[in-house]
């Protein structure tokens, strides 16, 4: 065949003549081209036309069936192969990312070609079975485009360690124009305060805002019906913008800012060095400002700062004046404590919920629970390790046994007299099991029997060495004679005459 091949056209002229029937030698000095190129083309039409003889008055199948034997005629036989049995090679590259595999499993189907042919053939076909892509431009203000990207390792200024950088990119549909921020994580409140920023930075805020699917933005990633981060869902409805998630695993539909994040990797991070985070985003701010915003955008061919202050500012929607107070929800299941942990710190709620599940909200000010659509409990945020409890969250009857406390109990024995008072120590201190309960009961007699009678019972109870809730609670209820401060009974009653033995007889 001749090295230089004809063009389809030129191929479909030829084609038409012989199967009018024309000669081959009129057919070369009209085209212009050798005999025996003709004579080729004559033969290559016969065997078509034997194998698909229903085609005869087809041109357009006979060219496709020439297209077909020229590109068997330009590779080589295990490229041929490939082509001859393209159907499975999509197919089963379709279902496995990796050549190497993929050439093993084809070697075993008849392939005899190495791993470098497979890789030419699947660079150049799989560009062609691709799904074409279109590209979407946006109006002035209407949609921002966020991501992260990695950024290597910086110093942190708290701890002096190495760690993760991230930045942080929006990008503006319309102009190009950006906001880059680098943070050491991805975590909903370093995302929204992002945000924040970023619309601070723009002086407005755009009508859609497109992230990806990542924890602190969409916690279900769906093609229907994804669910967004409540926190995330809070900032969008105070700031009036919507969210529109990327379908998943198709990070190309943010494409603005994709290349954004691209940018910053290849222009701004590359030979240069940070002290920490302040001196990272103040060497980004200024570069941002001189070099990113004045540079002339590939695809614009304008400036972003240009387009941004001409057309896009204007039509983005004003910033509220207060910021936003960043809210941060999670789902947590109530304990048997009928306790919620929320950021290592305890919350308690109404008894009624234990083990069921509800949504906390919390800000720099408060705590929030709810059940369903029901606010069940506030509080002020704590410390971790440490409790926020409110008494009416327990019933009576438990909520007494842990207000009434060691401190308590002592404080109120104190108040009702020196004998309860220190049978109540007695019995929290001194002895070798600490007696709470009977220590609560016997200050609780205070309300039925009035402090002067309690007080002298417990004075009888104790002359006879008996220090137990039960024997104080019988004296007053059977109305024993508890007057022991009259005479002081036993302690000082002299013992009857009847009983006495002379000494000299215990001597003897």
């Amino acid at each position: 065949m001749d090295r230089r091949e004809l063009d389809m056209y030129k191929l479909q002229e030829i084609i038409e003549n012989l199967l009018k029937g024309e000669p081959v030698k009129r057919i070369a000095r009209k085209s212009r081209i050798s005999k025996n190129t003709v004579k080729k083309y004559k033969a290559d039409l016969d065997l078509i036309l034997i194998s698909n003889s229903g085609i005869i008055n087809d041109i357009d199948l006979i060219m496709k069936e020439f297209h077909r034997v020229r590109q068997e005629e330009r590779h080589s036989e295990n490229f041929g192969w490939l082509l001859r049995n393209s159907e499975i090679v999509n197919e089963l590259g379709s279902k496995c990312d990796n050549l190497v595999r993929l050439n093993e499993v084809l070697q075993e189907k008849g392939f005899r070609g190495s791993y470098s042919s497979l890789v030419r053939f699947m660079n150049k076909h799989g560009e062609l079975n691709a799904s074409p892509v279109m590209r979407i431009e946006t109006k002035a203000g209407e949609i921002a485009q966020v991501d992260f990207g990695y950024a290597g390792r910086i110093c942190d200024e708290e701890t002096g360690e190495l760690v993760k950088a991230y930045v942080f990119a929006m990008v503006l549909g319309f102009s190009r124009d950006a906001y880059f921020e680098i943070v050491k994580s991805q975590d909903v409140v370093t995302w929204i305060n992002c945000h924040i920023h970023a619309f601070e930075h723009f002086g407005g805020v755009p009508l859609v805002v497109v992230p990806d699917n990542l924890k602190s933005a969409i916690i279900k990633a769906s093609f229907i019906d994804p669910v967004a981060n409540r926190s995330y869902a809070d900032l969008a409805d105070y700031y009036g913008f919507q969210i529109d998630p990327c379908l998943p695993a198709t990070p190309q539909h943010k494409g603005k800012v994709e290349s954004g994040v691209k940018y910053v990797k290849n222009n701004f991070l590359p030979l240069r060095s940070f002290n920490n985070f302040t001196d990272a985003n103040s060497q980004l701010a200024q570069w941002n400002r001189n070099t990113a915003r004045e540079r002339i955008h590939g695809t614009t061919r304008r400036k972003p700062s240009e387009l941004f202050e001409t057309y896009e500012l204007q039509a983005l929607k004003p910033v509220p004046s207060m910021r936003f107070e960043i809210s941060v929800w999670k789902q947590l299941k109530v304990c048997r404590d009928t306790h919620i942990q929320f950021d290592r710190a305890y919350y308690s709620v109404p008894c009624e919920l234990r083990g069921k599940h509800v949504w906390a909200r919390k800000t720099s000010s408060q705590i929030t629970v709810f059940h369903g659509n029901n606010l069940v409990s506030v509080h002020f945020p704590v410390n971790p390790g440490q409790r926020s409890t409110k008494k009416d969250h327990y019933p009576e009857d438990k909520f007494r046994y842990m207000e009434w406390d060691t401190s308590y109990c002592m404080e109120k024995a104190s108040k009702i007299g020196d004998a309860v008072f220190h049978l109540v120590n007695r019995l929290l201190n001194d002895e070798p099991i600490r007696n709470l309960r009977s220590a609560q009961n016997i200050i609780r007699l205070e309300k039925k029997y009035g402090r002067d009678n309690l007080e002298a019972a417990v004075r009888y109870s104790v002359s006879f060495n008996n220090f137990t809730y039960g024997a104080v609670k019988n004296i007053l209820e059977k109305n024993l004679n508890t007057e022991i401060g009259k005479d002081d009974e036993r302690s000082e009653k002299a013992l009857d005459s009847s009983y006495a033995r002379n000494l000299g007889e215990l001597l003897n």
